[in-house]
C-alpha cells in the first residue's frame, strides 16, 4: 500500500462518473464533499497487499496514526488514488481492505470519512506549507518505509552555505537568498548557481518540454518503447555506440586508473534476505518486485545489494586498503508516472558505479578529494562543459569538523558551490557532493557523485584486520562517474543545445560522435574515390559514412549538418584531381556561417585524432555507405534557430 498524507487547510471532492463496473454505492447527496483542517491520505492498494491483508492495514493505520499525532489532527480522509502505483489490487480486494482501514482508523477515535472507490472525481486541496504538510509511507506488510515529499526533504536541511572560489563563505536565508552577493555576477557559473539554488530552495518553474527529447529521436540515438514499461527506452545503433564509449570511458580512463578492479553481479535479489531490506529501507526506492517459486525477488535497485554482499565475504587486511570496486550496473525504480521526464527521470537506467573502502576517516577524505577532481575534470572536459554546478549535502557537525578541507577542495574545484547542512544524520552518509548539470530549460539533473559512507562498514559487517591483528569496521565511499548513461546523454544533448543561444552550432564532443566525418561525392563516378578515403580514415580510426545516395549535393549537405556531423567533405572533380578537400569544420561554425578549411587526408586525420587524444574508440555501428543504413526514425530536417541561453 502507498499512502500520500497531505496536511490540508481544506479538502474537497465532486463524484462525476464511474470509473470501474466494481465500485462503492454513492447517493445522489453524498457526491460532493468538503473538510476544514483534516490530514487526506491518498491511497493506493498494491497487488502485493492482497496476500496479508491484516499487516498491511495495521501498518498503515500505525503510519496515520503516527504523522496525526505531530500534527494533532482528529479528522482522517481516506481518498482511493491509483496514481501512486501500477501494481494495483484488484477492484474487489481494494474495496474491502480500504473499508477495513476506515473501520479501524474509527475504532482508534478519529473522525474518518472515507470517498467512493470506483469513481472519477474532481477535487481541490489546500495544502499547509510546514515541512510535515506533505509526507509519503510505503506500506509492506513487513515495517513501512518513509518516503518524504518534496517539503519533507527541504525540511531535514536548516542552514545553507555558499562558499565561493576564493574561499569565502556565504550564509544564505532561505526566504531572502537571493540577496547574496555572489548572485550579482555576471560569470555565467553564478547564473548557473543561482539556478540550482533556486530549484533547491522554490522548486523548478519547468519550461516547458525538455529539449533533448526531439533530438534524442532526430539523431537516432534512443526512443520511447511502447511495449515495454513507460521509463524504458530503446536504443537505436548510434545510441548504443554512443552508450559504450561512455562505459569505456567511465571504465579505462577514470576506474582503472583510480585502481578499482571491474565486478559483476546479479539483477534480481531474494527480498527475504536482511541486507537486502535493509537497503531497500535505507533509500525508500519504489522497487520492482517478481514472485517466483512462493518467493519475492527485487530487480536490480541502486542502493548496493551486490556490492556488499560481495565485500562482505572478501577477507580484507590494512594492505589490501582502500579496496576499490566498479561495477556497471542495470538499475530498476518504479517512479510515479507523472514523474518521468524523458532521459532525466525514467524507470529503467545504467549507473557506472564505484565503491571505495577505506582504513579511517583520513583516506577516506583523500580518495574523496581524488574522486571530486576526477569528476570535476569529467564534467568539464569530457560531458558538459561549463553547464554544471557543485551542490553539498552535509550533517553540520562534519562540515564544522572538517571545515577548512571543504573549503580547500571547493576552491581546488574552481567553482561556486551550494552546501545544504542537516542538523543530524538521516541517511547512511555524512556527506556528499553532487555534479548538477543545468538544462536549457532550467532543470537540474545529478550527474557525478561522492558519498562519505560512516555506518555501512559497521551496520554490514564490511571490515578489513588491521596491522594490530584487530577486526575494524570500513569507512565506504560510493560514487559514480557518470551517474547513469541516460543522464549523461540527457547532459550532452541539453549542453549541445546551448550552444544554439550563442550563435554556434549543437555538437557533441568529436570522440562521441556517432560519425565523425561524412563524404559526399557530387556524382556517382566520385563514390569510389570517396571509398578510398574512407578507408584511411578508418585505419587511422575515425569514424567515417558516405552518402552515396542519389540526392542533391545540398540535400545531402543539410542532412549531414542535421546529423550534427563534426567534419562535411563535398567530394568532386577537383578534389580528385588535387588530394585538397574543402571541409566543413562544425566546430567553428555558426548557424549563420560555415566555416571551411582547405585540408589534405592527413591534416585531417591529425586534426580529429588529436581532439580524439586520449579518448576512446569503436568504429561505426551502421553501414559505411548511407544508401545501405536503415532509417530508424522519420523525420524532415529543419533549419536551426537560436534558443534562449548564452
Amino acid at each position: 500500500m502507498r499512502l500520500l498524507l497531505l496536511h490540508a487547510d481544506r479538502f474537497e471532492y465532486r463524484v462525476l462518473t464511474p470509473a470501474s463496473s466494481v465500485r462503492d454505492e454513492v447517493s445522489e447527496d453524498s457526491k460532493i464533499f468538503s473538510i476544514d483542517e483534516a490530514l487526506v491520505v491518498f491511497t493506493t492498494v498494491e497487488s502485493r497487499d492482497e496476500s496479508d491483508v491484516d499487516s498491511v492495514v495495521g501498518e498503515a493505520i500505525e503510519a496515520v496514526r503516527e504523522v496525526a499525532g505531530k500534527l494533532s489532527v482528529d479528522s482522517i480522509v481516506v481518498y482511493p488514488y491509483a496514481h501512486l502505483s501500477s501494481n494495483l489490487a484488484s477492484p474487489t480486494r481494494a474495496i474491502e481492505l480500504l473499508t477495513l482501514f476506515e473501520k479501524r482508523l474509527s475504532s482508534l477515535g478519529f473522525k474518518v470519512h472515507r470517498a467512493p472507490f470506483g469513481w472519477y472525481k474532481s477535487f481541490s486541496i489546500t495544502v499547509k506549507g510546514h515541512p510535515l504538510s506533505e509526507l509519503s509511507r510505503e506500506v509492506t506488510g513487513r515495517g513501512y518505509a518513509r518516503v518524504e515529499a518534496e517539503a519533507g526533504r527541504k525540511g531535514k536541511f536548516h542552514r545553507f552555505l555558499i562558499v565561493d572560489i576564493d574561499g569565502s563563505v556565504y550564509e544564505l536565508d532561505p526566504s531572502d537568498w537571493r540577496v547574496c552577493p555572489v548572485f550579482a555576477r555576471s560569470d555565467r557559473r553564478y547564473k548557473l548557481l543561482e539556478v540550482f539554488v533556486r530549484n533547491e530552495l522554490e522548486g523548478s518553474p519547468g519550461r516547458g518540454r525538455p529539449r533533448h527529447v526531439e533530438y534524442m529521436r532526430r539523431l537516432e540515438l534512443v526512443d520511447y518503447c511502447p511495449e515495454s514499461d513507460a521509463g524504458h527506452f530503446k536504443l537505436y545503433p548510434n545510441g548504443v555506440l554512443v552508450f559504450d564509449l561512455l562505459k569505456d570511458y567511465a571504465f579505462f580512463n577514470v576506474a582503472l586508473p583510480w585502481g578499482a578492479v571491474k565486478i559483476q553481479n546479479p539483477l534480481i535479489y531474494r527480498e527475504s534476505v536482511k541486507a537486502i531490506r535493509d537497503l531497500m529501507g535505507e533509500f525508500h526506492e519504489r522497487d520492482y518486485r517478481i514472485p517466483i517459486e512462493n518467493e519475492v525477488f527485487l530487480l536490480r535497485f541502486a542502493s548496493d545489494p551486490g556490492a556488499f554482499p560481495y565485500v562482505q565475504k572478501i577477507q580484507l587486511t590494512y594492505r589490501h586498503m582502500p579496496f576499490k570496486v566498479y561495477e556497471e550496473v542495470p538499475c530498476f525504480r518504479r517512479e510515479q508516472r507523472g514523474e518521468l521526464v524523458g532521459l532525466r527521470r525514467l524507470r529503467y537506467f545504467t549507473m557506472t558505479d564505484q565503491h571505495c573502502f577505506c582504513r579511517d576517516e583520513e583516506e577516506a577524505l583523500r580518495e574523496f578529494e581524488n574522486l571530486t577532481l576526477m569528476f570535476r575534470d569529467l564534467l568539464d572536459h569530457v560531458i558538459a562543459g561549463g553547464n554544471w554546478v557543485l551542490g553539498w549535502e552535509c550533517v553540520e557537525e562534519f562540515f564544522e569538523k572538517y571545515r577548512d578541507w571543504f573549503i580547500s577542495l571547493c576552491v581546488k574545484v574552481g567553482v561556486p558551490s551550494f552546501f545544504k547542512l542537516m542538523p543530524s544524520m538521516t541517511h547512511y552518509y555524512a556527506f556528499k557532493n553532487e555534479f548538477q548539470v543545468i538544462g536549457t530549460d532550467e532543470a537540474n539533473v545529478q550527474l557525478s557523485t561522492v558519498q562519505f559512507d560512516v555506518k555501512n562498514g559497521e551496520r554490514f559487517g564490511i571490515v578489513y584486520r588491521d596491522s594490530d591483528g584487530a577486526v575494524k569496521p570500513c569507512i565506504i565511499l560510493h560514487a559514480s562517474s557518470l551517474g547513469s548513461l541516460e543522464r549523461t546523454l540527457y547532459a550532452l544533448i541539453e549542453s549541445a543545445l546551448y550552444r544554439m543561444g550563442e550563435g554556434r552550432l549543437p555538437m557533441f564532443p568529436v570522440w562521441l560522435s556517432p560519425e565523425q566525418v561524412r563524404l559526399i561525392p557530387v556524382s556517382q563516378k566520385h563514390v569510389g574515390f570517396c571509398m578510398e578515403i574512407a578507408s584511411k580514415l578508418e585505419s587511422s580510426s575515425i569514424r567515417v559514412g558516405v552518402d552515396d545516395r542519389d540526392l542533391t549535393v545540398s540535400r545531402r549537405v543539410m542532412e549531414a549538418k542535421a546529423s550534427w556531423i563534426p567534419y562535411i567533405i563535398v567530394v568532386g572533380d577537383r578534389e580528385v584531381e588535387t588530394g585538397i578537400f574543402p571541409v566543413v569544420v562544425r566546430g567553428e561554425s555558426t548557424i549563420d556561417r560555415d566555416s571551411i578549411i582547405e585540408m589534405r587526408i592527413e591534416e585531417l586525420v591529425d586534426r580529429v585524432r588529436s581532439e580524439c587524444k586520449g579518448m576512446p574508440y569503436r568504429p561505426l555501428y551502421v553501414p559505411r555507405e548511407l544508401s545501405r543504413r536503415v532509417q530508424f526514425v522519420a523525420w524532415t530536417p529543419k533549419p536551426l534557430q537560436r534558443i534562449g541561453g548564452g
